[in-house]
């Protein structure tokens, strides 16, 4: 016991009670009235984000933001440099909202096409549209050019 026995912890025990309420699942509690169309029909309604065969492997862009179309675009990935393992950090947009693979952001369902995004997974290789890299100040006149672009496609190839 290494002389264990006469220990006294320096903060008092407390006993925890059970919460007088019992928590409701928060599937029956949530309000859907306010957002148009049929939910679970017009746009997914996860509440986490699903496990998917989503991959950062198979992007064609580091650091890039990615719609997980098996998630009808509800779910996004962050794929930046594996530290968050294969899939990349995910998020979920909030329910009646899709990620927008055109503008790197949730919109509206009604405004998104998720069966375009996995062809716009390549915006991520422009510099000027890809979130991550910085964009010029106002008033500042920044030119990138077509060789810059290339160069850059070549290092990440």
């Amino acid at each position: 016991n290494a002389g264990y026995d006469n220990y006294n912890a320096p903060y008092n025990t407390y006993l925890v009670a059970e919460p007088a309420h019992k928590r409701e699942d928060k599937k029956d509690k949530q309000d859907f009235s306010k957002i148009p169309g049929i939910p679970g029909h017009d746009y997914p309604i996860y509440h986490t984000v699903p496990e998917t065969s989503f991959s950062c492997k198979h992007v064609p862009a580091l650091p890039g933001m990615y719609a997980n179309v098996e998630t009808g675009c509800q779910a996004y990935h962050v794929c930046y440099d594996g530290r968050e393992g294969e899939q990349g950090s995910k998020f979920l947009c909030t329910n009646g909202t899709l990620f927008s693979q055109k503008e790197f952001t949730c919109d509206w369902w009604y405004n998104v096409d998720c069966k375009e995004a996995l062809g716009l997974y390549s915006l991520n290789l422009d510099p000027k549209k890809n979130p991550y890299f910085q964009k010029p100040k106002d008033g500042v006149k920044h030119e990138l050019a077509d060789a810059d672009v290339e160069q850059y496609i070549k290092i990440l190839i």
